[in-house]
């Protein structure tokens, strides 16, 4: 059996494994919107987040985590930019204080020394630092002049406190050739973990669709993650996000885990207004929300709903249904999904041809 013969095994153990998980879901993740207010305006925003929005209030948020049954799941603080709560270190507290382990997303522009300290005092596990390239194209993209600088700033501040952030690039058309730059950058600067990912057809991105990385920049993007991981001179773990099916080909060759969108039977998610949910960047539609926080008992909503996430969407999709990877890609991600076309947004088919000539 050769080496792709033999993930093309494994991942039908995976996919196996995504079936019983559709049958008795495991809540490993959860992650809380806890405001759609963000101090930028990027033009990638799959939440289209503003200034101004709602908050969840820390009664809120324990009311949830007073619901869990079972193992604990990791929590993740997100917004928005979760720091403009006013309330967040409260949260953090309450979360912490009940046994959880918490991480939190952000575009790191409001922490310095002191708020990097706070957060270690408040138990923060894992944080993950959104840096878009290099100065001009980071701001253009962020649409705040001076935001590159005060990430940096962030991250230097978290590094002092003694944290590890992962960076995380969205890659567009404007800084795709800012990758080795950026990765000269980081590897000075004593990150250890680079996931850089290709921009996604949601939320803002779509009234920009020449962001959207053409197929060979999107195979160059898999080539060259894939290089950096066998490289024994790279000293920093640059990693491919969980999105995506990648072919029996790329699998675990640019990420450690076999593709498995875990939404709805993996990941939940409370936005900002109380709904419950599966991954946040699913679009936000009403057929989608599962029940509300202020209606709902949460763990009953998880145990007894999310049934629109625990189907096979591929059985009606003209796209899907005669591809031969159809069981092990299950329909790929499904925040990329088109619920109105009822097929996918992104496939890796439409990019295969492309990453070929690059292997």
């Amino acid at each position: 059996m050769d080496v792709t013969e033999l993930k093309r095994s494994q991942l039908e153990v995976v996919a196996q494994h995504r079936e019983s998980l559709r049958k008795s879901p495991h809540l490993r993740w959860l992650f809380f919107e806890i405001t759609n207010r963000c101090n930028l305006r990027c033009r990638h925003c799959g939440s289209n987040c503003t200034a101004h929005g709602q908050t969840l209030t820390v009664e809120d948020i324990k009311g949830v985590l007073k619901t869990i049954q079972g193992d604990k799941p990791s929590i993740c603080l997100t917004g928005g930019e979760p720091m403009m709560h006013p309330a967040f270190f409260e949260i953090a507290q309450c979360v912490r204080s009940m046994g959880f382990y918490w991480g939190m997303t952000t575009n790191a522009t409001l922490i310095d020394d002191v708020i990097a300290e706070n957060l270690k005092q408040v138990g923060m596990s894992t944080v993950s630092v959104s840096l878009d390239g290099l100065e001009r194209s980071h701001d253009s993209l962020r649409q705040r002049k001076g935001s590159w600088r005060l990430a940096l700033r962030g991250l230097k501040a978290l590094q002092k406190a003694g944290f590890e952030p992962q960076v995380t690039t969205v890659l567009h058309r404007d800084n795709f050739n800012e990758l080795d730059e950026l990765y000269d950058m980081l590897t000075q600067m004593g990150i250890t973990n680079w996931r850089p990912i290709n921009v996604e057809p949601i939320g803002r991105a779509c009234e920009s669709s020449d962001m959207l990385l053409s197929p060979e920049q999107f195979a160059q993007l898999i080539s060259y993650i894939r290089n950096k991981r066998f490289d024994s001179a790279n000293k920093m773990e640059v990693t491919f996000g969980c999105s995506h099916y990648l072919g029996a080909e790329n699998e675990r060759m640019v990420r450690d885990h076999y593709f498995l969108c875990g939404a709805g039977i993996l990941v939940a998610s409370v936005r900002s207004n109380g709904d419950i949910c599966a991954c946040l960047d699913i679009e936000n539609r009403p057929e989608l929300v599962q029940g509300n926080i202020k209606t709902d008992n949460f763990m009953d909503v998880w145990l007894n709903r999310f049934q629109v996430f625990r189907k096979d969407r591929t059985a009606d999709c003209s796209k899907c249904v005669n591809c031969s990877e159809r069981f092990l890609c299950g329909g790929d991600s499904t925040h990329t999904w088109d619920f109105d076309r009822n097929e996918p947004l992104l496939c890796y088919e439409d990019y295969r041809e492309a990453v070929g000539k690059r292997q």
